[in-house]
């Protein structure tokens, strides 16, 4: 494994979700000189961390170790030159009889071994269901640092648009979330709530305060002609958490989050089009992605 460009991957990864090493390093339970550490190739982090690091970050285990994004017909064969390295550094440490790096080594490999070869082929040959929650008291169970496990970190997405909780000045209109997870985990969320002209105007002044990520042309985007956009967090790989309003006490919030440039659900299904972006395209077919792919070629 090559720890400089990995060091490279974890920085451009982090500046890219507009994290500092402090924040990072918050996150994961470890000192900002740990995370100076890796992205200068000094050290590699521990393979405990490297679940929670690759989520936080938003690629998965083998871009993290491959050092760098992988187009999903490379995976296996990247998961096979991360294989022979991890038993390369085996082999190292066995001659220099290192017992705390051997150990390393051996629980990496089967870390690599359980994610690669029997976890993700299993997801494949049963078809994981699509999950669809439209149960307001719910809420706090899939949006925000709150939920649970499997809905709490959408690959790094940040969900501060959302309400952090539903309260009695809210009178919600519209709500569902969405999750599937065949290979990659991905997520549809909506809320939409009126509010009185109080509360309304708190709830926009603290949108508008929150900072407006360059959208346009991403997946196609043109704008939002429907709705006033009030706040947006983008990932050009992973999507988008917006808030939208129909300056009449309606605000909208919406996340579109999937992984490998498309969603692998037919998202129209499960969201109003008025809802979506103009011009929004996560098809597998999308001409985003395709220009995006041809770009790594």
């Amino acid at each position: 494994m090559n720890q400089i460009q990995i060091g490279r991957f974890i920085a451009e990864c982090r500046k890219k979700k507009k994290m500092t090493q402090e924040e990072l390093a918050t996150i994961l339970g470890v000192s900002s000189k740990s995370i100076s550490r890796w992205e200068n190739g000094i050290n590699m982090p521990d393979y405990s961390l490297l679940k929670s690091l690759a989520s936080t970050l938003g690629v998965t285990i083998n871009e993290l170790l491959s050092g760098t994004k992988i187009k999903k017909d490379k995976i296996i064969e990247e998961y096979e030159n991360n294989l022979v390295n991890v038993l390369k550094e085996y082999k190292k440490m066995k001659k220099a009889k290192n017992t705390i790096f051997l150990i390393l080594c051996i629980s990496l490999y089967f870390t690599l071994f359980l994610s690669f070869v029997i976890i993700i082929p299993n997801k494949i040959i049963k078809k994981a269901n699509i999950e669809v929650n439209t149960n307001i008291s719910d809420y706090n169970n899939y949006i925000g640092k709150q939920a649970k496990k499997e809905y709490r970190n959408k690959w790094g997405m940040n969900e501060e648009i959302f309400p952090s909780k539903i309260n009695d000045n809210m009178n919600i209109k519209d709500y569902k979330m969405v999750y599937y997870n065949p290979w990659d985990a991905q997520y549809l969320s909506y809320l939409a709530v009126e509010y009185n002209d109080e509360h309304y105007e708190s709830e926009k002044e603290r949108l508008e305060s929150l900072k407006k990520d360059e959208y346009v042309g991403i997946y196609n985007v043109k704008g939002f002609s429907k709705y006033n956009l009030l706040a947006i967090y983008t990932d050009d790989y992973h999507g988008f958490v917006y808030a939208i309003t129909d300056n009449q006490n309606t605000i909208i919030y919406v996340e579109l989050i999937f992984c490998n440039y498309f969603y692998d659900i037919d998202y129209k299904e499960y969201i109003k089009e008025e809802y979506l972006p103009d011009n929004f395209d996560a098809t597998e077919k999308n001409d985003y992605r395709r220009d995006k792919l041809n770009e790594t070629k």
